[in-house]
């Protein structure tokens, strides 16, 4: 269950009980649900608010498809991603309209699927008695969806509402909105000189970890004081996100070379570049959004996502959808997941990397010469053409395959 953004020690149980191909299948509605979503209800595609979408329909997704397999009936209980949502979108000023919208639209696209793979029973007394238990399934989960959403919405609004945090969030969205604003109102309100150059953070916490808003602030104020910030803006948003900008008073804040200590695991950081005025506030703060949204697919183990790095990667993985296809198209059975084919598809990138060196390749992957000679050979092989045919492409995705892993690689389960 590769593509699973969900704990994996939770989708190993539910594989155990039910199937890895209902699993399978469960995990590729909810992709395909939450990106319906999002198209259906733009105020919910973007950064933050995605990720706890597609959180939340995989998880309603997988338990509905276990209480399809057990015969009970659906527990909001299970599906505690699902009510993650309003912390997210609260601070951002997105209704709860557009949250039960998400619901019933969600609802009918789960539906017609589910309905799709019913008709494939060959019974016509099983298929109808099928399509009567999905129905009054996704009836029953839509009701106590709407319920209990509206309830927490209505909740975590109040406490926000009354929060010192609220003003501040209210002026850095008229500036991020590009909204005429006054500099120097906006300055006084937020505490933070807005006529400098600015660095701009994203700090998030892993599904459900521990990691609170108090954990991601520590972490940032570490890397803005490692990058030569004297002044700063810490935002919470949400319960596991933070925005902050950093600004020095001598020269631009720079990330500091081979970043600093490493947080705790369940922490990882984004950053945009340095840039001026509020044009730079600005400009940087969707540069991290960018790089955090690139690390949010990233399977690696690095905790920071430095934009200038990674913006090659964050132009070409925009539409994931167009990125893998491009990745499909381009690498032909090199695209595979098997250990050798990884082998050989690493290698190949090494090579193109140093400007097909094999002396060189060969001591990066500690090999010897021949065998990158060979690799590079059964890489054209299961490409189907030599590297020297769109070579731009070809190394464009490998980038894409090496940062994105298997989300960008074609997955065995799909919805249609």
């Amino acid at each position: 269950m590769t593509r699973s953004v969900l704990p994996q020690a939770r989708v190993a149980e539910l594989v155990t009980r039910v199937g890895a191909g209902p699993c399978g299948w469960a995990v590729e509605l909810g992709r395909a649900m939450a990106e319906h979503i999002a198209d259906e209800v733009p105020y919910l595609a973007i950064d933050g608010i995605v990720q706890e979408l597609h959180k939340g329909c995989e998880a309603v997704a997988l338990a509905a498809m276990a209480a399809l397999h057990d015969e009970q009936d659906f527990v909001m209980a299970d599906v505690p991603e699902v009510l993650l949502g309003p912390a997210e979108v609260v601070s951002r000023g997105v209704g709860v309209e557009h949250m039960l919208r998400a619901i019933h639209v969600g609802h009918t696209f789960a539906t017609r699927e589910l309905w799709d793979l019913c008709e494939q029973l060959p019974d016509d007394e099983r298929r109808f008695a099928a399509m009567r238990r999905a129905s009054e399934l996704m009836l029953g989960i839509v009701a106590d969806l709407s319920a209990d959403m509206a309830r927490e919405f209505g909740q975590i609004k109040q406490a926000w509402l009354a929060s010192a945090n609220a003003a501040r969030m209210e002026v850095v969205r008229g500036i991020l909105h590009g909204d005429a604003v006054s500099v120097e109102r906006a300055s006084r309100v937020l505490g933070y000189d807005l006529t400098r150059h600015h660095v701009a953070f994203v700090a998030w916490a892993d599904d459900l970890s521990e990691a609170g808003a108090t954990e991601l602030e520590g972490a940032v104020a570490e890397l803005l004081r490692a990058s030569g910030c004297t002044a700063s803006l810490v935002l919470p948003v949400g319960d596991r996100r933070v925005w902050a900008w950093g600004s020095g008073v001598r020269r631009p804040p720079a990330l500091p070379v081979g970043g600093t200590h490493r947080p705790s695991p369940e922490v990882r950081v984004a950053a945009g570049l340095a840039a001026p005025s509020l044009d730079g506030f600005r400009e940087s703060h969707y540069q991290a959004l960018e790089a955090a949204r690139v690390g949010m697919m990233s399977p690696g183990h690095r905790w920071l996502f430095d934009y200038g790095e990674l913006d090659v990667v964050a132009l070409l993985s925009y539409r994931i959808d167009l990125a893998r296809e491009f990745v499909r198209r381009e690498l032909g059975a090199l695209a595979g997941s098997e250990e050798a084919i990884v082998t050989v598809r690493t290698t190949l990138k090494c090579y193109l990397d140093v400007e097909r060196s094999l002396n060189t390749a060969a001591e990066r992957l500690h090999v010897a010469r021949n065998t990158v000679a060979y690799r590079v050979q059964r890489a054209e092989e299961l490409r189907g053409e030599g590297i020297h045919v769109r070579r731009m492409q070809l190394q464009a995705a490998l980038t894409l395959v090496e940062e994105l892993g298997e989300t960008v690689l074609p997955g065995k389960f799909t919805t249609r």
